[in-house]
């Protein structure tokens, strides 16, 4: 009986997606909606804040159920709503701790921005999951509504203007500088957000980590998209690197290239290396 209930439970009581649904007097691309890549990678270990299983991927806030999570941020937005968004935006982006809303759940467009994340859950200290443990999922957004996935410098275009341009120290950081940061150092990851709880059965391919890192058919796919690996049971000194590691590979794979594009372009390898992973599933 408990089954049935739980089965229940998980049927059309709540929505598939939350999309999202600019108004027209917001500062967004007239084209953000549409400039979605057709695959996007989540990376998640047992110790992922919110929830991401090959059914559902919901955000701390839609985990705990609360009635903010099935709020389009872009609804009844008034000057102090719009401020409490961006500051929310802004904690997310930076990983900073959540003194609010907490909506949104991260995808990247960047293969080997994912890969490299799973090596530092890996290694790092406050994760250290197992391989096996740790998930890389495959999106195909295609099999999804406009309005289910918007990019992240859109979002900051979007709601940057709100911010009220308090704080101190690392605080006062804001929206504008973390697209600076974005834009014009480098550290562009190609990431793209999702809000609230969104149904991805069916959409999606998971793969556990084991089968891209140790040995097999996906392990040989994976060195020949990035040969620059390092031992992954082993680190350099003090805690493992994530973003500026993703930046070194870049640099050491394509010395004479400019930075990636703010706009994706997906490669001919990455391309080839999804779908030799979906048919090797």
């Amino acid at each position: 009986m408990d089954s049935l209930i739980e089965k229940l439970s998980d049927i059309n009581l709540e929505p598939e997606h939350l999309l999202f649904n600019p108004r027209d007097n917001v500062s967004l691309d007239p084209k953000a909606l549409e400039n979605i890549p057709r695959f996007l990678f989540r990376v998640a270990s047992p110790k992922t804040k919110g929830e991401t299983t090959e059914t559902w991927v919901r955000s701390a806030d839609a985990l705990k159920k609360k009635s903010s999570s099935q709020e389009d941020i872009f609804s009844n937005l008034t000057a102090q709503r719009g401020s409490e968004i961006s500051r929310s935006l802004n904690e997310h982006l930076r990983w900073w701790r959540k003194t609010g809303l907490d909506n949104f759940m991260s995808w990247t467009s960047s293969l080997l921005f994912a890969l490299q994340y799973i090596l530092y859950l890996h290694q790092a200290d406050w994760d250290g999951s197992n391989l096996d443990e740790i998930k890389l999922y495959v999106m195909d957004t295609s099999q999804f509504p406009r309005g289910a996935f918007l990019r992240d410098l859109d979002l900051i275009d979007a709601f940057q203007g709100y911010e009220n341009g308090s704080g101190n120290g690392l605080k006062s950081l804001n929206l504008k500088d973390f697209r600076q940061l974005r834009t014009t150092k480098g550290f562009y990851f190609g990431e793209y957000l999702s809000q609230g709880s969104m149904r991805v059965a069916g959409k999606c391919q998971v793969i556990s980590a084991d089968l891209l890192f140790e040995g097999g058919e996906l392990h040989l796919v994976v060195r020949i998209l990035q040969p620059e690996f390092g031992d992954i049971h082993s680190r350099r000194d003090g805690e493992p690197s994530w973003a500026k590691e993703v930046k070194r590979l870049r640099e050491s794979i394509w010395p004479s290239a400019k930075p990636p594009p703010t706009k994706f372009r997906a490669s001919k390898d990455q391309i080839a290396a999804v779908d030799e992973i979906a048919m090797l599933l």
